[in-house]
């Protein structure tokens, strides 16, 4: 087993040195000044990111990216609300169990893992149902490494007058993630994905307007209620309850990095990245999953040679200190891996990636 791993994979992510560092810091308090500052910064940081306008606010959530979604989605839907969800992946499932563990009347538009979405279908879906009000799904659904059509469904939400909820938990910090052009009115996110921050802390940004108040939502749990959430940051620049407030740091370190490297850098490094791998598995003799239009800037779908098991194949990978994820669903049985350019990743590991692909489909 090589001494040291790196992760090509859509979560965990490397982490710079200066990340790591900030994260072995002295002991404070969270209900103090230093703390509060740490927070504040981070939510600036988040809203310049998301490229929200002063409509929008930001809050920050001890869990993973799945804890940013329930949050939301637990509290933005009220009991007359009905939903359209356009799902398309596992990720788009995950919302589903997120939306039925709450009860919600659903209306699915389903299509096939790596089918983008039919925007007309969604137009009409929303013209037949007056009742639907929030349109949920996910940005890049990452099982697949598809970038869904955002913004064109954002114009189609808007046209009809609806509310969108937008997953943007492996997007933000790899994508042209716009909620303002894109008339997003809540979207989650996760700092150790294409933001290259640490494990366990994940975020909210929503426009105030779209957020119910307390009085016209029942309060269906207390840790994710984004309303309490929304009310301590503002008023008191504090979270409700104890967060990890080491992780908080070490977000603001990650976002530090990426805004003094600059947003546009940071997607022009991730698809620096792509394309030397994706031209490099091609050039191997693989078969990608998904054309360069629909493909995201940092989640690469992939098949294996007939008669190379995928499973042994990541394992061997690991063992020279690679570390790449199998395909999901029903992608696993036909052989598919995933490469992820997300993190602190240079591009010369990218090469050395290839060659060490080359040798292990040889073997």
């Amino acid at each position: 087993m090589s001494d040291k791993l790196f992760l090509f994979t859509p979560g965990p992510v490397m982490t710079s040195d200066k990340v790591k560092q900030s994260m072995a810091h002295s002991d404070i308090p969270h209900r103090r000044k230093t703390f509060e500052n740490y927070l504040e910064r981070n939510r600036a940081n988040l809203l310049r990111l998301y490229n929200a306008n002063d409509e929008y606010t930001a809050i920050m959530v001890t869990g993973s990216g799945t804890a940013s979604n329930e949050t939301a989605l637990s509290s933005i839907i009220k009991e007359t609300d009905e939903v359209l969800l356009i799902k398309n992946g596992v990720f788009g499932d995950r919302l589903d169990d997120i939306l039925s563990c709450y009860n919600y009347t659903i209306h699915r538009l389903e299509f096939t893992w790596g089918e983008a979405p039919d925007v007309d279908a969604i137009d009409k879906a929303l013209a037949e149902n007056e009742n639907i009000q929030w349109v949920c799904m996910v940005y890049q659904e990452t099982s697949t490494g598809m970038r869904n059509p955002v913004g064109e469904i954002g114009a189609v939400v808007k046209k009809n007058g609806r509310k969108y909820f937008v997953d943007c938990v492996s997007a933000i910090g790899g994508e042209d993630v716009n909620v303002v052009r894109d008339h997003i009115d809540v979207a989650s996110g996760s700092a150790n994905k294409a933001v290259s921050g640490p494990t366990g802390i994940s975020f909210v940004c929503a426009k105030r307007s779209s957020v119910p108040s307390m009085d016209d939502v029942p309060r269906r749990n207390i840790y994710l209620n984004l309303q309490n959430h929304i009310k301590w940051a503002e008023e008191r620049s504090q979270t409700p309850n104890t967060p990890a407030v080491t992780n908080f740091i070490g977000l603001d370190a990650a976002l530090t990095e990426l805004h003094e490297e600059g947003i546009e850098n940071r997607i022009a490094r991730y698809q620096s990245c792509r394309t030397i791998i994706r031209d490099g598995l091609q050039k191997l003799g693989l078969k990608l999953l998904l054309s360069e239009e629909t493909s995201s800037n940092t989640v690469t779908s992939v098949f294996l040679p007939e008669g190379v098991d995928v499973v042994g194949f990541i394992d061997d990978m690991e063992e020279r200190g690679y570390v790449l994820y199998p395909g999901k669903g029903p992608f696993h049985e036909r052989n598919m891996f995933q490469v992820a350019n997300m993190g602190w990743l240079p591009e010369e590991e990218c090469h050395k990636l290839l060659a060490v692909i080359g040798e292990v489909i040889s073997k």
